[in-house]
């Protein structure tokens, strides 16, 4: 019916009009993100069965993993060869898969802040079954230091 444009070029549509996507499927799912804390690798145990607390946030079943990365806060130490691994559970700990997200990244990898790590897990592109909730573990051997951010990107189709 109408379209009127504010001064900034914001397009305001009255009436009937409606605007249009800017793909010619229809809509667009919005990509969205969840950010992981690693607060402390100290407290990391070579599995995680604990169920997840109530008000932890979760990545919905359906969802597609669209990219994942690791950023460093604190370097990574070990007094062995620690690997960490990331990965997914359901909410009462049940293991979907533990290094879906990223398996066995190399402590050589995470020993400096700042570093960065693209994730390329089996999980990584594709559709999740079941509400994932994050988990962290380590292989071969504890971590004595380190903290992150997993950050997971995904959309909701």
């Amino acid at each position: 019916m109408g379209i009127w444009t504010n001064d900034d070029g914001l397009e305001v549509r009255f009436g009937i009009d409606r605007a249009t996507s800017a793909n010619s499927g229809g809509t667009s799912a919005e990509e969205k993100v969840h950010v992981f804390d690693i607060a402390d690798a100290t407290e990391l145990g070579d599995t995680d069965t604990a169920a997840a607390d109530g008000d932890a946030a979760y990545i919905p079943a359906g969802a597609i993993v669209k990219d994942a990365y690791l950023v460093v806060d604190t370097a990574f130490t070990s007094g062995g060869s620690a690997v960490l691994d990331l990965g997914f559970k359901e909410a009462d700990g049940t293991n979907i898969d533990d290094d879906g997200i990223d398996a066995a990244i190399a402590l050589t990898a995470i020993d400096a802040d700042d570093d960065v790590i693209a994730c390329d897990g089996a999980l990584v592109g594709t559709r999740l079954a079941n509400d994932s909730y994050v988990m962290a573990t380590y292989d071969t051997a504890a971590f004595t230091a380190g903290a992150a951010k997993l950050v997971v990107k995904y959309v909701v189709a």
